[in-house]
């Protein structure tokens, strides 16, 4: 859901007076007339709560010019991601107002060695003003740039613990009650790959399902060369099995199971999932 947001902050107007440029073609700027000018925007790239588990962000759009505009696309640019392309909105937007314009941001290039880096964001707007049929390309320089550097951290050391901790469950699951109280029991298996020690910390479920240690001291977990592999027993039970949940939910077997290095940023990876498991999980809830 989008919710617009009133007049955009000084950083939104200072942007808004930097370097917005059109590339709707024509003649040189200094013979167009006034009203080829393309429509003045500000962005600015936010994470909302529920962006972060879609992997995705939000481009806070603000209409900076005299009268209301349509978007037609947005497409965010970011030196160190791929990027999504883009995104298709046709949403209408007022003089003075700003909108959150969800987009994704691709994939991130990690280094080997070395931290991330990510250059200064832009934004791609394909917009037209009300009452015309020509579409402008105005390209705006966004604000954002320190939260996809965090962002682009964040996936890095998920990307590096992933290939350094092996998590998966199994291999059997026992059913326990019925009905909505139904509940099955397994094992978490945690395996070390590397010759480091690693923690595993915590664990939770999805929209569907919640995933809870059967024994709450049983995490953390401190994985060594010497204790390579840990067994933690699970259970699994309901979170929801309406009908909106289930038909809105993209993945509902993508469990978290937060990792770290000792004494280092916890980050949350998900574990892999057999046919076999989520057989068992249908028991649950018959997704």
């Amino acid at each position: 859901m989008r919710h617009p947001r009133a007049a955009a902050s000084a950083l939104l107007l200072a942007l808004a007076g930097g370097l917005v440029t059109g590339c709707s073609g024509g003649s040189s700027p200094a013979a167009a007339p006034a009203a080829a000018a393309p429509p003045r925007l500000a962005a600015e790239v936010v994470q909302l709560r529920r962006d972060e588990a879609l992997g995705r962000v939000e481009v806070y759009v603000v209409n900076r010019s005299g009268g209301p505009v349509t978007v037609e696309t947005i497409d965010l640019r970011v030196p160190g991601f791929s990027g999504a392309g883009p995104q298709v909105e046709e949403e209408p937007l007022p003089a003075g107002q700003g909108v959150d314009l969800p987009t994704g941001y691709g994939e991130v290039s990690c280094p080997d060695a070395g931290p991330v880096q990510v250059g200064a964001p832009t934004v791609e707007v394909a917009v037209h003003r009300q009452g015309e049929n020509r579409s402008y390309r105005v390209r705006v320089p966004a604000g954002g740039r320190d939260l996809l550097t965090r962002i682009a951290r964040g996936l890095c050391l998920t990307q590096r613990l992933d290939s350094e901790v092996s998590l998966s469950f199994g291999p059997h699951w026992t059913r326990h009650g019925s009905g909505s109280a139904t509940t099955v029991t397994g094992t978490l298996v945690a395996r070390l790959l590397v010759d480091q020690p690693r923690d595993v910390t915590q664990m939770s479920g999805t929209v569907i399902y919640d995933l809870d240690p059967v024994r709450p001291g049983d995490l953390p977990v401190h994985l060594t060369p010497a204790a390579r592999v840990a067994h933690v027993p699970v259970v699994l039970s309901l979170a929801r099995c309406d009908g909106h949940a289930r038909g809105e939910v993209k993945q509902p077997f993508a469990f978290l199971v937060w990792l770290a290095r000792p004494g280092g940023p916890q980050q949350a990876v998900t574990p892999q999932v057999s046919d076999g498991d989520k057989q068992a999980f249908r028991a649950v809830c018959p997704f």
